[in-house]
């Protein structure tokens, strides 16, 4: 795994990102916190999460086709830029106690709409910072693990900056980090030419689309992973209310269980990492839904602070798993032509459970309690498991199949 790094563009660009990201969910846990601080509601909560997520839900699959038409490197430059620009702009209005409600609305949407098109940029950009192809298993699974390790390091970062400097610091902190990115960016020399013909740009997401629904390796996927990630998300959404009710330890509490979250994704990340071959990745896929479910059962019995914090540690692990899971798959099943396309419709699934689940997450903490949220949406996720499971269980045989030796008596 460790052969990626010998890549010079890679290296470059998991430094540049890495700080970056670590930043960026210093941003997100403020965010989060001062969003349920202006609400003090669940239901609210809820809302206004799946009201700011919408821009990207609604331009992702444009915004693939998009992406595959123009030079990622340079896209990749301008989007970093007007993230910075963002933070800093948060941080100010922050600073001088200028954050209203309708402010964090404008501002997450904006979030939103950017982040649609820079997710498919870095998904596709990857496979292009690689000359050695046998590599680019790992690349995918290192560049996961790089974005889940800054996960378990950036919420906890920012639990203690608001505690002891309030939490403008934490945005402007956040903009300085988007100059690593840019740095990076800036140095990386690829070689091959990106043509910037392609279809237009309807045209282009209906067909991506339609190739991903006449390919079973690519569907089910994605289509298990958006069931399972939406029954997730209702319960994720909630992180700054358990923080609050349960564990009784404000803004720290919430940077702690979204590190033992993102301390949980990187071993998911990394045992997924290990795993090669498509054929032992798809059964670690459901496996991983299935821990997900129980954990988040044991998470609606949980009723200790400590006990919490291990059971994020847990659902870190799971979802992550699954998340990495199917983006190898995905990543290793379609040509670089169809990469931002098919790509963009993964992160529409990530990014269109996140409204779903938070609204449906507000809605079950407003009228059945926090914990029995909790419940439902763990026999949910086993219930979907069970669903797809004959499906997967199709896709394996085939894939065995196809990898026995040549000459082998089927």
């Amino acid at each position: 795994m460790l052969s990626v790094f010998r890549e010079r563009n890679y290296s470059l660009f998991f430094t540049g990102q890495g700080l970056s990201l670590i930043g960026s969910w210093i941003q997100s846990t403020t965010f989060n916190w001062l969003l349920y601080q202006l609400t003090d509601s669940a239901l609210q909560l809820g809302y206004l999460t799946a009201l700011m997520n919408l821009p990207a839900l609604l331009l992702l699959p444009l915004a693939g086709s998009l992406v595959d038409r123009f030079d990622r490197r340079r896209l990749l430059l301008v989007l970093q830029s007007l993230f910075m620009v963002q933070a800093l702009i948060l941080g100010v209005i922050t600073h001088f106690e200028l954050l209203t409600l309708p402010l964090v609305v404008v501002m997450g949407c904006i979030q939103s709409l950017l982040t649609a098109f820079d997710g498919p940029a870095r998904q596709a950009i990857v496979p292009r910072l690689v000359h050695d192809k046998a590599t680019l298993p790992a690349a995918i699974s290192v560049n996961s693990m790089l974005f889940n390790s800054a996960r378990a390091i950036g919420p906890p970062i920012a639990g203690w900056l608001m505690a002891q400097l309030g939490p403008a610091p934490c945005f402007l902190l956040n903009a300085l980090s988007y100059l690593f990115m840019l740095a990076a960016l800036v140095l990386i020399r690829l070689s091959e030419p990106v043509s910037s013909m392609g279809p237009r740009p309807s045209r282009g997401a209906l067909r991506n689309l339609g190739f991903i629904l006449a390919t079973p390796t690519l569907r089910y996927p994605i289509f298990s992973y958006l069931s399972v990630a939406v029954a997730t998300m209702s319960v994720y959404v909630l992180l700054p209310v358990w923080a609050h009710e349960v564990m009784g330890a404000g803004a720290q509490g919430l940077g702690w269980l979204m590190g033992g979250i993102g301390a949980g994704a990187l071993v998911g990340a990394l045992v997924v990492g290990l795993q090669r071959r498509p054929e032992r990745l798809w059964p670690l896929f459901r496996q991983a839904a299935v821990l997900l479910g129980l954990s988040l059962i044991l998470l609606s019995l949980s009723t200790h602070a400590w006990v919490v914090g291990g059971v994020t540690l847990m659902l870190g692990m799971a979802y992550i798993a699954q998340g990495v899971a199917a983006n190898t798959l995905l990543q290793l099943g379609i040509d670089d032509e169809h990469r931002a396309g098919v790509m963009a419709f993964y992160l529409l699934a990530a990014f269109g459970s996140i409204p779903i689940g938070n609204l449906l997450g507000g809605w079950l903490a407003q009228w059945l309690g926090l914990h029995q949220a909790a419940l439902v949406s763990g026999v949910a996720v086993l219930g979907i498991t069970a669903l797809f499971w004959p499906t997967s269980n199709r896709v394996i045989a085939s894939l065995e199949r196809e990898a026995e030796p040549a000459g082998a008596v089927v």
